[in-house]
């Protein structure tokens, strides 16, 4: 009888942590590099936390580029994305990420598989970054503008002293 009791109270807890994510609601901040001037990657960082009214949203996954990837979980209902790009090639704007659940990954995995496009896969929930893009330094270097200044001032010096010396010789 008591092991019955014990098998029946996992049985309920087990179907109570397996209930799928309702009305889900996303709170996510986003970074990306800024800086290209000695940089080669842009990287792209989401963190965001999701609130579930009745279960939980279980293991989460992301396609970056051609590449299914899992979702880092950094705490209860706390995730991450990131990735990096060329800095040549970084889009730039709004950046919109599928999030895929459990069940649509494996639906993802199927599409993929079968060759079909994944556009009709169900989405958990998607996450935007904004990259308003890279900044690739002054447009004219400190350097050249220190010769152009010092060669300016050499020319002004060179010909005030020329016209000195003309004016003492006569």
């Amino acid at each position: 009888m008591y092991g019955v009791v014990v098998f029946l109270i996992n049985l309920f807890f087990i179907s109570i942590n397996a209930d799928p994510c309702k009305n889900a609601q996303v709170i996510s901040t986003s970074y990306t590099t800024k800086d290209a001037t000695i940089l080669k990657q842009v990287a792209f960082i989401s963190s965001f936390y999701i609130k579930c009214d009745i279960g939980h949203s279980g293991y989460l996954y992301t396609v970056l580029g051609d590449v299914i990837s899992p979702v880092a979980s950094v705490g209860q209902g706390k995730y991450q994305i990131s990735w990096t790009e060329d800095v040549k090639t970084a889009q730039t704007g709004d950046i919109l990420v599928n999030v895929y659940n459990e069940t649509g990954y494996s639906l993802l995995r199927k599409a993929i598989r079968n060759g079909e496009t994944i556009s009709n896969v169900p989405i958990f929930t998607r996450i935007k970054i904004n990259h308003s893009g890279m900044y690739g330094g002054p447009w004219i270097s400190g350097e050249l503008v220190a010769a152009a200044f010092s060669i300016t001032i050499a020319y002004i010096a060179i010909h005030f002293r020329m016209k000195l010396l003309s004016q003492l010789c006569f």
